[in-house]
């Protein structure tokens, strides 16, 4: 019982720590003066197209839309450096457990 709810904690933590971080980061994309870039845009409305959604009422909405992508996007960076440095770091620890 005590090895799964810390192998669930694990999960949740790397879980919430890329989406917090990438909100964060998204935030701080957000802030800097910048028009969207072309294949960002050509992205969505490809996304759009394919959902059967190829026209918006609202032009915000792909202002919106592209931080959604953002945070995703960083989210996603975010994870994948998590795992690789939890990767990296398990076998030092298991080499450090083992010398004892």
């Amino acid at each position: 019982m005590k090895r799964t709810a810390i192998r669930i904690l694990i999960v949740v933590i790397f879980i919430a720590i890329p989406v917090m971080s990438g909100w964060q980061l998204t935030s701080v994309i957000e802030m800097l003066p910048f028009n969207m870039p072309a294949p960002v845009e050509m992205l969505i409305r490809l996304c759009l197209s394919v959902t059967g959604n190829g026209d918006l009422e609202n032009p915000d909405d792909m202002e919106v839309f592209a931080l959604l992508f953002y945070w995703i996007l960083s989210a996603l960076l975010i994870s994948v450096l998590l795992c690789a440095s939890a990767r990296r770091l398990h076998p030092l620890h298991i080499r450090k457990n083992s010398q004892i």
